[in-house]
C-alpha cells in the first residue's frame, strides 16, 4: 500500500462543499462492488508518482506538469474496497475557491478502488491548488493534499535589443514573445573551433565563460562573433543564429527560421517557474544524427525522438528505444556536434515535429532562473568526440589484462565450479585473462561470501577475512586460495555488486542475515541512504529491479567510505581485482534528496555515475591503479571510471545486430571500452553458428567476454566453448574458439595501442563507418561493419544461415588480414566466410603491431601473458607513405613506425624504432632481391624455421606473401630497405572465376592455391587491381603449363583488349613460369581479365598476377 496519506480536518466550508457535491459522487459510489462492513482506511494521490518516463502510476496527475490547454485529470485510490465510498476534489484557482468536483469510479484492483477527477483545462499563469478527499456514506473522511501546479505555455525570443561583450563571453538580449521576461543568450568560446551557448529566459543565471580569442562586429541588423575557425552570425530581427567555418561563408548549421517555428523557446507561467527550455536548428535532408549514448535500434536517429533517460530495459532494447547508457550528445554529419552538460531529462526531436527541424528540450526542474547550457563542437567526427571528452571527461584506460578474454556465468556459485572452469581453461588451452563471479555473495550484504559463518558486527564496523569461517560442505572452502590460484594462471577476478540495501527476501536467502539488518539500520540512522524528499528514506519502486530496497547515497563521502569499508577485505585479504558494478538505474522521483543537494530529477541519470565513481576510486586505490570495474549504466562522464557492457541480450542474431549498433553508438558518444555478452546471455541456448560468429566479432572488439544469466540451470547454460560444444554437438566449436582466443592475444599490441589512443582522445576503438569515413557518403549506412582502431575494417556475419557477407570497402587498396587478398575500393565486396573466419581488411598503408607464435601466423598460441611478447611483429601493408604510433608499454612511450613504398623503383623502406626487445617485420610484397638494415646487407634465411632460430635475417613466405625481417633489440632507429620488390601478388584463387576452379594439388604455388580447369573457350579469371599511379605497368602472370605446347590468353583491362600473353610449356604442372604484358593504366581501381577467347589455345593453371612498374 502507499504510505498513509496526510489527513485534513473537516471545516464548515468542507461541509457546505460536501452537500453541494454529494449528488455528483453518490452515483459513482453506488457502482463500487460490495465487500464487507462500511469502512475507509485511506486515500492516496501522488501528482508526479515516480516520474518514470515509460509508465505512469494509477494515482498520478495527468499530465504531471500541465500546460495551457491540457485537460488535467487527478487520479486517486481508496482502500479497502467498500460500497458507499465517495471521492472529490476541493480546489482554488489563483487563490479563489472553486466549485468542488466529484470523482468518477474507474476500477477496482486488489484491495483498492481507483478514481478519476476531471479538473478541465487552464490558461498560462493559472496557479492551481487542490486537495483530494474521500469518505464513506458521509463519514470517516480522509484527505490528502494540498497539491499545487502552475500552468505554463511556450514563449520564445524575438528581436535582439542589446549586445554586451564581457571579454570572455558575449551577451545578447532579446525580447520575449509573451512579454514577461528579458531573455539573454550568452556565447563563449572554449576553443577556436567550438562555442558554448547559454539561454536564460529571465536574463538571470548566466555563468559560463570562455577564452578571449574572438572578435565582435555589431551592426544594426547583424552581430558577428569570430574566432580563427568559426564565424557566428546573429540575425537581429528576429534573432537567428548561423554558424560558419572560419571563412565566414561556408555554412555549418543555422537556427530554424523563426518565421516558420521558433528556435529558442521556454515553457513558463510567466512569473514563478520555467520548466523547459529548447532550441531548434535547420536540418537539410540527408543529415545524420548519431551518438546519444548506447543505442540499439539504429545509428542515425533522424526521424525519431531520442530520450536522454537511463533505464533498466531487460532484453529487446532496440524495439522500444531504451538504453542503460544515455548521453545528451550527438554528432551531425554536417560537421558539428552538440553536448548538453546536464543530467536532467532531455529530448531530441530529430525531424519529427517538422521534417527539416532538429531540436532539443531540457527539463529544468522548475527554477525561475533556469538556463539551457550547451556546447557546439565543429570539425571531423574524431575532432568532435575528442572535444566532447575533453569537456565531459577522458575515458579511463583499463589495465592491459582486461583486453584478454573474460569468462563469466551466473551459475558458477561454488569453489568447486570455479576450480573446474579454471581447469577446463588449462585443459583446452584457451587463453583467458579475467573471470567474473556473480553468485559469490550472500545476496543480502553483497560483501559476505555465501555459506560463510561469522559473528555479526555492529553496522558501523567492518568484517575481515579472518572473521569468516567456511564449514565443510559449504560453497566456498577458501576464496583467498581460489583467487590466488586464478592469479597463478594469469587470470584476474572480479566480483558482482549492486548498489542497494535489499528489502525483500525469498529463497536466496529466505530471511535477511543479522549483519544486513545491522548495516541497514545503521545506514538509515546515519542518513547514508537517499532521502524521499518527504521526511523519510527513498525506496526503489516496487515494480523495478530490487524494488522496495534502500539506496546508498554515493554523493555523501561518509556514506561512500562506510559502504566501501565493508568491501575492503576483498582486496586486502583475498586479492580481487575489481567489481562488476551491475545496475544503478534505481532512482525514480523528482523530489528525492541527495547529500550534495541534487534532487531526484538530476540524479535519475547521474546516480550510476556516482555509484561507478565510488567503486572505481576504491578499486584504483586498492589495486594501485591495476584494477577495473565493469558496468552497464551511466550518462556523460561515466567513461571516466569504467568499462561498459551492453546489458541484457537474448541469444539471437537479431540481438547480435543490436549489440553491434550499441557498441558503435557508445563509441561515438565517448565510451570506447565496451563489450557485450557474446552470443547473448539468455533465451534459447545459442547455436554453434551464432556462438562462433559472435566469437569472431568479439575478437575484434574492445573487450571480449562471454556470460550467461540463469542461476541454477540444468543442463548448464554457461557460454564456455566446452559447454557450447557439448550442448550443440558441434565438434568444431572448441578448436575454432581457441583459434579466435589466440588471435585476440596476437592482437594485444595493436589492441592496447588503440586503447591508449582512445583514452587520450576519446576516439572509439570500434568506429562506425560514418565516424571513420565522414567524407564517404556511401559508407555511413553500413552499421554491421566498423573499423577496429585505425587500421582494421571488420565486417562480422550477423545473419543466420549464410556464409556470405556484403561489406563496403572505402577508397584505396585493402588487404585481407588472413590471406593477403586485395580489394580495391570504393565498392561492395561479397566475402565468403565459414564459421572459422570473419571478414577483416587492413587499410592501405596499415602498420599493425602483433604478438605471434614461432610460426608467425595469426591464431598461433602465445598464452595469456600480456606483459611479454613471444614475437613482437609489425605487419606492414605498404601504400604511399604511412606511419603508426605503437605504444611501448614497458617504456610507457609511443614509438613511431614508418613505411614508404616506391613501386616504380621496386623498393619499400621501413623505419623501425628503438626497442628493448627483438622485432620482426612482415611486409606485404613479392620476393625481395635484397634486404638491408642501415645500409648493410641482411642475410636471407632458407626457411621460416631457420629465421626463428637466428638472431636476425629475412625470409619471404610464399603463402602469406610477407617478407619477414627479423631484427634484434636496439637503442636507435633502424632503416630497413627491401629492394627489387613489387606490390604483393593478386592471387588467382581469390579472383573472380568464370568456368574455372581453385585447387592446390601441385606444389610451388603462392597463397593458398591456384586456378585450374582453365582450358576451354570462355574460361577466364578476373582480377580487381589497384594502380597507384597513372602510367606504364607490367602485368606478370604466374602460371603452369605441362601440355607440351605454348598456350595463349587474351588480356582485357576494364573490358578493353590490351594484348595477348604467350605461356610456354614448363615441363610439369609443378613448374611455374611467368608471362608478362606491358600496359598503360590510369590510377585507381581497374579490372584485369585474362581469358580463353577466340584464337587462344592450350590449358594452363594460373597462380597469381603481379601488378608491377616496368
Amino acid at each position: 500500500m502507499p504510505a498513509t496519506p496526510r489527513g485534513s480536518r473537516r471545516t464548515t466550508l468542507d461541509l457546505l462543499r460536501l452537500a453541494l457535491i454529494s449528488a455528483l459522487v453518490v452515483p459513482a459510489a453506488m457502482f463500487v462492488p460490495t465487500t464487507t462492513a462500511h469502512a475507509l482506511d485511506g486515500i492516496h494521490h501522488d501528482p508526479t508518482g515516480t516520474d518514470d518516463l515509460y509508465s505512469a502510476e494509477p494515482t498520478e496527475r495527468a499530465p504531471r506538469d500541465p500546460m495551457a490547454g491540457d485537460n488535467v485529470v487527478v487520479n486517486a485510490t481508496t482502500w479497502p474496497i467498500e460500497t458507499g465510498q465517495s471521492v472529490w476534489v476541493t480546489w482554488t484557482k489563483n487563490g479563489a475557491d472553486q466549485t468542488p468536483i466529484g470523482a468518477s469510479w474507474d476500477y477496482n484492483s486488489g484491495n483498492n478502488s481507483y478514481w478519476k477527477v476531471d479538473l478541465g483545462s487552464f490558461d498560462r499563469g493559472d496557479q492551481i491548488t487542490y486537495t483530494v478527499h474521500a469518505d464513506v456514506n458521509g463519514g470517516n473522511q480522509k484527505s490528502t493534499g494540498p497539491f499545487s501546479f502552475a500552468v505554463t505555455s511556450w514563449s520564445h525570443v524575438t528581436d535582439v535589443t542589446a549586445v554586451t561583450d564581457n571579454g570572455t563571453s558575449v551577451d545578447v538580449t532579446t525580447g520575449d514573445s509573451a512579454g514577461d521576461f528579458t531573455p539573454k543568450i550568452r556565447f563563449a568560446f572554449p576553443s577556436p573551433d567550438s562555442f558554448r551557448m547559454q539561454v536564460a529566459p529571465t536574463g538571470n543565471g548566466l555563468d559560463i565563460s570562455g577564452g578571449t580569442g574572438y572578435t565582435v562586429t555589431d551592426s544594426a541588423s547583424e552581430l558577428r562573433m569570430a574566432t580563427s575557425d568559426l564565424v557566428l552570425s546573429v540575425q537581429k530581427n528576429p534573432f537567428r543564429l548561423s554558424v560558419y567555418e572560419g571563412d565566414g561563408s561556408t555554412l555549418i548549421t543555422r537556427h530554424y527560421d523563426p518565421a516558420a517555428f521558433h528556435n529558442i523557446g521556454w515553457a513558463s507561467d510567466g512569473a514563478t517557474t520555467v520548466t523547459k527550455i529548447e532550441d531548434h536548428y535547420l536540418t537539410p535532408s540527408g543529415e545524420r544524427f548519431e551518438g546519444f549514448g548506447e543505442r540499439y535500434d539504429r545509428l542515425d536517429q533522424r526521424g525519431h525522438d531520442v530520450h536522454n533517460y537511463v533505464y533498466n530495459q531487460y532484453l529487446d532494447q532496440g524495439s522500444v528505444g531504451r538504453t542503460y547508457l544515455s548521453k545528451p550528445f550527438f554528432l551531425n554529419s554536417a560537421g558539428y556536434g552538440v553536448y548538453i552538460p546536464s543530467t536532467r531529462y532531455s529530448i531530441f526531436n530529430l525531424g519529427t515535429h517538422l521534417a527539416d527541424m532538429a531540436g532539443f528540450t531540457l527539463d529544468t526542474g522548475g527554477a525561475l532562473d533556469s538556463t539551457l547550457d550547451y556546447y557546439v563542437f565543429t570539425g571531423s567526427p574524431e575532432d568532435i568526440v575528442d572535444a566532447y571528452t575533453e569537456v565531459s571527461g577522458r575515458p579511463l584506460l583499463p589495465p592491459k589484462w582486461s583486453f584478454g578474454l573474460w569468462a563469466s556465468a551466473n551459475e558458477w556459485n561454488t569453489q568447486d565450479e570455479i576450480e573446474a572452469e579454471l581447469a577446463a581453461i588449462e585443459q583446452h588451452d584457451i587463453p583467458h585473462s579475467v573471470m567474473v563471479l556473480e553468485q559469490w555473495s550472500d545476496e543480502a550484504t553483497f560483501y559476505v561470501w555465501h555459506g560463510a559463518e561469522y559473528q555479526p558486527t555492529p553496522g558501523a564496523d567492518s568484517l575481515s577475512y579472518g572473521d569468516l569461517t567456511f564449514p565443510p560442505g559449504t560453497a566456498w572452502r577458501d576464496p583467498a586460495a581460489m583467487v590466488a590460484d586464478a592469479h597463478d594462471q594469469g587470470i584476474r577476478v572480479l566480483l558482482w555488486q549492486i548498489p542497494v540495501l535489499k528489502e525483500n527476501f525469498d529463497t536466496n536467502p529466505p530471511v535477511p542475515p543479522q549483519q544486513h539488518l545491522n548495516d541497514r539500520s545503521y545506514a538509515q540512522s546515519e542518513g547514508f541512504v537517499v532521502g524521499s524528499g518527504h521526511g523519510g528514506d527513498y525506496r526503489v519502486p516496487s515494480g523495478q529491479w530490487f524494488g522496495d530496497s534502500l539506496v546508498p547515497d554515493f554523493t555523501d563521502p561518509d556514506a561512500t567510505d562506510w559502504w566501501m569499508s565493508k568491501r575492503s577485505y576483498l582486496f586486502d585479504d583475498i586479492g580481487i581485482d575489481g567489481f562488476k558494478t551491475d545496475g544503478g538505474e534505481h532512482i525514480f522521483g523528482r523530489d528525492l534528496e541527495f547529500a550534495d543537494g541534487r534532487d531526484g530529477a538530476e540524479m535519475h541519470n547521474a546516480y550510476p555515475n556516482s555509484y561507478l565513481d565510488a567503486y572505481n576510486d576504491e578499486v584504483q586505490a586498492k589495486t594501485g591503479n591495476d584494477g577495473t570495474i565493469f558496468s552497464r549504466a551511466g550518462t556523460s562522464g561515466a567513461q571516466t571510471s569504467s568499462i561498459f557492457w551492453a546489458g541484457d541480450q537474448t541469444s539471437t542474431f537479431g540481438a547480435f545486430q543490436e549489440a553491434i549498433r550499441a557498441g558503435l553508438s557508445a563509441g561515438q558518444s565517448g565510451v570506447p571500452f565496451w563489450a557485450w555478452d557474446l552470443a547473448g546471455f539468455t533465451g534459447p541456448f545459442p547455436s554453434a553458428e551464432l556462438y562462433l560468429r559472435s566469437t569472431a566479432q568479439a575478437t575484434f572488439s574492445p573487450i571480449m567476454q562471454y556470460h550467461s544469466e540463469k542461476a541454477d540451470p540444468s543442463p548448464s547454460e554457461a557460454r564456455t566453448p566446452w559447454n557450447v560444444q557439448a550442448r550443440t554437438g558441434d565438434s568444431s566449436v572448441i578448436p575454432i574458439f581457441r583459434h579466435f582466443a589466440n588471435v585476440r592475444m596476437n592482437l594485444m599490441p595493436y589492441t592496447y595501442t588503440e586503447a591508449v589512443r582512445s583514452a587520450d582522445s576519446g576516439v572509439p576503438m570500434m568506429r562506425a563507418m560514418s565516424l571513420a569515413f565522414p567524407d564517404d557518403n556511401d559508407a555511413a549506412g553500413w552499421d554491421q561493419q566498423y573499423m577496429y582502431g585505425e587500421q582494421l575494417l571488420v565486417a562480422p556475419i550477423t545473419s543466420a544461415g549464410t556464409s556470405a557477407k556484403d561489406l563496403y570497402v572505402p577508397e584505396g587498396e585493402w588487404y585481407d588480414l588472413w590471406n593477403g587478398g586485395h580489394f580495391s575500393g570504393p565498392g561492395v565486396k561479397t566475402y565468403h566466410a565459414g564459421t572459422d573466419t570473419i571478414p577483416v581488411y587492413a587499410r592501405p598503408g596499415a602498420i599493425i603491431p602483433l604478438d605471434l607464435g614461432d610460426d608467425y601466423q595469426l591464431g598461433s598460441g602465445v598464452g595469456n601473458d600480456v606483459e611479454t611478447h613471444t614475437n613482437l611483429v609489425f605487419r606492414v601493408y605498404p601504400s604511399g607513405a604511412s606511419s603508426y604510433e605503437y605504444f611501448d608499454d614497458d617504456a610507457g612511450v609511443h614509438r613511431s613506425v614508418t613505411a614508404a613504398e616506391n613501386w616504380a623503383a621496386q623498393q619499400v623502406e621501413v623505419a623501425v624504432p628503438a626497442l628493448g626487445e627483438a622485432v620482426t617485420l612482415q611486409v606485404a610484397s613479392t620476393t625481395p632481391a635484397a634486404v638491408t638494415v642501415g645500409g648493410g646487407a641482411l642475410a636471407q634465411r632458407s626457411s621460416l624455421a631457420a629465421l626463428v632460430s637466428s638472431a636476425d635475417g629475412w625470409y619471404w613466405d610464399p603463402v602469406q606473401q610477407l617478407t619477414h625481417v627479423k631484427l634484434p633489440s636496439a637503442s636507435t632507429v633502424r632503416d630497413v630497405v627491401l629492394s627489387g620488390v613489387d606490390k604483393a601478388a593478386y592471387e588467382a584463387e581469390f579472383a573472380g572465376q568464370v568456368s574455372t576452379a581453385a585447387n592446390n594439388n601441385h606444389p610451388g604455388f603462392t597463397g593458398t592455391g591456384f586456378v585450374d580447369q582453365f582450358e576451354a573457350q570462355g574460361d577466364a579469371v578476373e582480377f580487381d587491381v589497384h594502380a597507384d599511379a597513372t602510367g606504364q605497368h607490367r602485368l606478370r602472370f604466374r602460371y603452369a603449363n605441362a601440355t607440351g605446347s605454348t598456350a595463349t590468353r587474351t588480356v582485357r583491362v576494364d573490358g578493353q583488349v590490351v594484348g595477348t600473353v604467350s605461356l610456354p610449356s614448363m615441363g610439369s604442372w609443378s613448374d611455374w613460369g611467368e608471362a608478362t604484358l606491358d600496359v598503360s593504366l590510369a590510377a585507381g581501381s581497374r579490372t584485369v581479365r585474362i581469358g580463353y577467347e577466340s584464337g587462344d589455345t592450350g590449358a594452363i593453371n594460373l597462380d597469381h598476377l603481379v601488378l608491377a612498374r616496368p
